[in-house]
């Protein structure tokens, strides 16, 4: 931990400016602009790798049936469990298909620019 006792932002902030004093104005905005658009794509970076999830809880719950239930309350229990189920599934493909329209799009403006 010897190392620690030479490190002062007092000092840093002097070499800082010596260093700069000794540079040319040319030289001073290449690094201005170097800086800026390194701080551009980390911002960009940052910026674009946070997303909303969607919060959704996937609750399954067991239903407890009688055991002396006749064929047929079992055949329309079915026949409404089928209906939701074929809802959901539509919308899974609503969707599916929503998101496959927005990649053909944005492949179609790619394959226009030539990439």
């Amino acid at each position: 931990m010897n190392f620690l006792r030479f490190l002062s932002p007092l000092r840093a902030a002097r070499d800082l400016r010596g260093f700069l004093r000794l540079r040319h104005r040319y030289e001073l905005g290449f690094m201005l602009a170097a800086f800026v658009t390194t701080m551009l794509i980390v911002f960009g970076v940052a910026k674009d790798s946070y997303f909303e999830k969607e919060y959704k809880r996937d609750i399954i719950y067991v239903q407890n049936w009688r055991a002396d239930r006749s064929l047929k309350e079992i055949i329309a229990q079915q026949k409404i469990d089928q209906a939701i189920r074929d809802k959901r599934e539509a919308e899974l493909r609503a969707k599916q298909e929503k998101r496959r329209r927005e990649f053909q799009r944005i492949d179609n403006s790619l394959t226009e620019w030539g990439i």
